[in-house]
């Protein structure tokens, strides 16, 4: 995939565009949906699919208290995305000027003149330009206008209800693994890199790598979980726990600590991402070590069962 950061470094001048607009957070079933459908057009009219992102997400310059937190970061977007056949990524910095442009200014100034696109693909709730004024009615009619093709996607729904960003985050929140995989499509997955912690799990005989995340994106709940690490380009069955460690009188800052089965290394600053099968269970306080001991023996048990029954399961990913 090629991306781009300048909206005036249109590549393909010998071919047009088709571009899907939002902000695809999560790549969920329903971005999923949208994407294939413009990727097929793509190749019904030998076109050449692409995204266009802001990046950071608009609400983090207009309001950054209410901004929401992330499910991917970029990278792991763009990956996701290209998986799915996009072949242009364009990743315009959001700043001020673009939270000022009238929907109308949008259309013509940055669609049609700067993208040539031959046709846009957005989902059925999208809103654009200042205040969010411009819809999805205002689209097609500029599409008439101004000929290119305007394909407003409908909800994809689970149990009835349409699979939305904002539902995800609230089933990661929770620590309900089942349902964010259910809307998402694949498992969801933390990604960060390996930071030095107090060893407490090494001196405990169970070694763990201390995962700093970027604050932007999703913690889920907190809680002991069984998935799968990602580490070096190796696969390995993990624990992960997130938490406070209250038997050790934690500060009350959230950590997040994974315990690979089988790996021996040292992987201070090297990026690690845990895939999440299922929360095992609560955090807890234990009355000792020997009772800490025996618990993290038997989610090491639990988990390594559940990797085994997951390894061949669909993915995304």
């Amino acid at each position: 995939m090629e991306v781009i950061e300048r909206l005036d470094s249109v590549p393909f001048p010998d071919k047009k565009l088709v571009v899907a607009l939002g902000n695809f957070d999560g790549v969920h079933l329903g971005h999923q949906h949208l994407i294939r459908e413009m990727v097929k057009f793509s190749q019904q009219t030998s076109t050449i699919p692409a995204v266009l992102l802001f990046h950071p997400h608009p609400q983090k310059i207009l309001n950054s208290k209410k901004a929401p937190k992330m499910i991917l970061d970029l990278k792991k977007k763009i990956d996701l995305l290209e998986l799915l056949g996009i072949k242009v990524a364009f990743i315009i910095p959001f700043n001020l000027d673009l939270a000022f442009l009238g929907p109308e200014q949008f259309i013509e100034g940055i669609l049609i003149n700067k993208l040539r696109a031959l046709g846009i693909y957005v989902g059925f709730n999208y809103r654009f330009g200042r205040n969010a004024a411009g819809t999805t009615e205002l689209l097609v009619r500029y599409g008439k206008k101004y000929n290119f093709f305007v394909a407003v996607i409908p909800p994809v729904k689970v149990q009835g209800a349409p699979v939305s960003s904002t539902a995800i985050r609230t089933a990661l929140e929770r620590g309900d693994i089942s349902q964010a995989k259910q809307l998402l499509g694949y498992w969801p997955l933390i990604r960060g890199i390996v930071v030095q912690g107090e060893q407490r799990g090494r001196s405990l005989g169970f070694p763990t790598s201390n995962i700093d995340l970027p604050s932007d994106l999703i913690l889920p709940g907190s809680g002991v979980y069984a998935g799968k690490a990602c580490l070096e380009k190796k696969q390995f069955p993990a624990v992960l726990n997130i938490g406070c460690r209250p038997t050790f009188a934690g500060t009350g800052e959230q950590l997040i600590e994974a315990h690979l089965l089988g790996y021996r290394g040292f992987a201070y600053g090297k990026e690690i991402e845990v895939i999440l099968y299922e929360r095992l269970r609560d955090e807890q306080k234990f009355n000792n070590i020997h009772d800490l001991v025996q618990q993290i023996k038997k989610d090491i048990q639990q988990a390594a069962v559940i990797y085994e029954k997951q390894k061949g399961s669909f993915s995304l990913l």
